[in-house]
């Protein structure tokens, strides 16, 4: 897909009545904005001549299995070291991994891979990345992006009154945190720009992120901007979706508690179900149903204001591992 030049990586947009969804969950085999990160590292390893990448992570995650399937698709040798608490749990983002790795290793627990990591990557011919795939040349596919991105919003906004001052806000762009290298690169890019920036926080304190957000900025190259604690969304569990009694008195009795990342929710898998059923967009549990139930949470308690400014969501992919959830299963006959 990469041989003959940069991959087709299409801008697409789905309007809501409560805001606008940028659609990069519709890039193939949903892996969504990491096509976009991994395009700045194809492009980097074959300006350098790298023909070799050493991975590790979370083996049912969506990082290792996009970052592997698209190196290999890109002609790389791909090696991976991963790790998972069930040995025998089979999912579609594992085979993934399996498959698309040259060379394969697991281990029971996150400090093991890690050390395995560490000591092949002071001998290995070829790119070592860190966990995530944290690297300065993610930044330049995304910095493409938000270019794009930004004539897509303005154009879409039509006659509304423009600015290219920070200081009025025209619209309003928000994203999950996830490792923080989507949000940071964005921040970077249209910090003077009137499109503000939000990030969702998912299974992590603002306090806790924003004490690291300096060091992951100076890895990736970035300015060390600071980040504007108001721009930053912590979803709590009075934002999961709940029936309307039990959700009011939820809201009345109980502090809010921030969601444990990853923690199975089967009411918001129901409430997926049916946004799909009544939208034919695929939601997954970890990140995206979260944020979205909370944008159209906050847009009924809004109504009776004027929705503005607009607000556009990036969907950035990672749904396909939960297929199961609006697929009925095949019994084979």
């Amino acid at each position: 897909m990469f041989h003959h030049g940069n991959p087709d990586l299409p801008i697409r947009m789905t309007k809501f009545a409560d805001f606008t969804m940028v659609r990069d969950d519709l890039l193939p085999f949903g892996f969504g904005t990491k096509w976009r990160k991994v395009s700045g590292i194809v492009r980097d390893a074959n300006k350098k001549g790298i023909k070799r990448i050493l991975l590790w992570g979370a083996v049912h995650g969506n990082y290792l299995a996009s970052f592997t399937s698209i190196l290999r698709f890109s002609g790389f040798f791909v090696e991976t070291i991963a790790y998972t608490k069930n040995p025998n749990l089979k999912t579609y983002n594992e085979r993934l991994v399996r498959n698309h790795s040259h060379r394969f290793q697991c281990y029971a627990n996150r400090s093991l891979a890690l050390k395995a990591f560490q000591e092949k990557s002071q001998s290995f011919d070829g790119l070592s990345l860190p966990e995530f795939g944290i690297n300065p040349s993610q930044i330049v596919g995304l910095f493409q992006f938000w270019q794009d991105l930004e004539k897509r919003i303005f154009l879409d906004l039509g006659d509304r009154k423009m600015t290219n001052s920070s200081q009025t806000i025209n619209a309003i762009l928000q994203m999950e945190i996830g490792s923080g290298v989507s949000f940071l690169s964005a921040n970077d890019h249209f910090h003077q720009s009137s499109i503000q920036i939000q990030a969702v926080m998912v299974g992590e304190s603002k306090t806790t992120w924003l004490n690291k957000t300096k060091e992951l900025q100076k890895h990736l190259g970035l300015k060390q901007l600071p980040i504007r604690e108001e721009n930053l969304i912590e979803i709590t569990s009075n934002d999961a979706p709940l029936p309307e009694a039990i959700d009011v008195l939820n809201r009345n009795t109980e502090k809010k508690k921030t969601i444990r990342f990853g923690k199975q929710n089967p009411m918001l898998e129901t409430w997926i179900q049916e946004f799909y059923k009544k939208n034919q967009v695929l939601l997954e549990p970890i990140y995206s149903a979260k944020s979205v139930h909370q944008i159209l949470t906050m847009g009924k308690r809004s109504k009776k204001e004027n929705l503005e400014p607009p607000l556009y969501y990036l969907h950035q992919g990672g749904q396909i591992q939960h297929l199961d959830l609006v697929l009925s299963r095949q019994i084979p006959s």
